[in-house]
């Protein structure tokens, strides 16, 4: 069980849940799931949920995410390193670029109180096996603080830092990041480091993440799931 991959799940069906279809059809009631036209021919069809999550190769947290930002910024060659937030030591080097968790909160457009049924599907790995996965979506807005030796290299640095979360805003979503979205810049600062004058930026980012939650069905169920599949494809 704790081997499974939630992910891998997901991309062994093609098939949208019964329960979230069902919401595609019930115009006027409020959905979880916010409704838009695709317009490259497939029609209405959820936002981002189904896309990104069949998408997606395995489940990420915050700080994987932060790891894989991290080694990124290294193979790019980019300047600064990514540091948790906190007083710099008097060995850091400027640039450095800091993030910190500032709130976590449900998804207003999802509205997931708690886990939330999203389908029923077989195992990957155990023939006749199905696994029901529950998910609940977060929102996590995230600070990201440049610390610059001048003020050019500082907004410099807001621009290609920006920039680089574009570019691979498609990687991300790939390895389970929901969205990466830009809120604000803060307002342009100096800090003193280290008894030096530090020109500072911070960038907040709204970052979407989904947790799944994964249950093995016991004998009872699955033989229920597949008479049940066994009966629609009768009719």
């Amino acid at each position: 069980m704790s081997n499974l991959n939630p992910y891998d799940l997901l991309k062994k069906t093609q098939e949208m849940p019964d329960s979230l279809r069902q919401e595609l059809k019930e115009d006027d009631q409020n959905t979880s799931i916010e409704k838009k036209t695709i317009e490259d021919g497939r029609g209405p069809l959820l936002d981002a949920y189904v896309d990104n999550r069949l998408r997606a190769d395995k489940p990420i947290t915050f700080l994987g995410f932060i790891d894989e930002l991290r080694q990124l910024w290294v193979a790019a060659g980019k300047k600064g390193e990514i540091i948790r937030k906190r007083p710099l030591k008097n060995d850091s080097v400027a640039p450095v670029i800091t993030y910190r968790l500032k709130k976590r909160t449900i998804n207003d457009q999802f509205k997931d109180i708690k886990p939330r049924y999203r389908g029923t599907v077989k195992h990957p790995y155990i023939p006749g096996e199905w696994v029901k996965m529950f998910g609940q979506m977060f929102d996590l807005l995230v600070e990201f603080s440049i610390y610059s030796r001048n003020a050019e290299e500082a907004d410099e640095l807001v621009i290609e830092f920006e920039e680089f979360l574009q570019l691979y805003a498609g990687y991300f979503k790939k390895n389970g990041v929901q969205e990466i979205l830009f809120k604000e810049q803060g307002e342009d600062d100096v800090v003193e480091e280290q008894r030096v004058d530090t020109p500072t930026r911070s960038l907040l980012y709204v970052i979407r993440f989904e947790k799944i939650i994964i249950r093995l069905l016991n004998d009872i169920q699955q033989i229920s799931v597949q008479a049940n599949i066994h009966s629609e494809e009768q009719n």
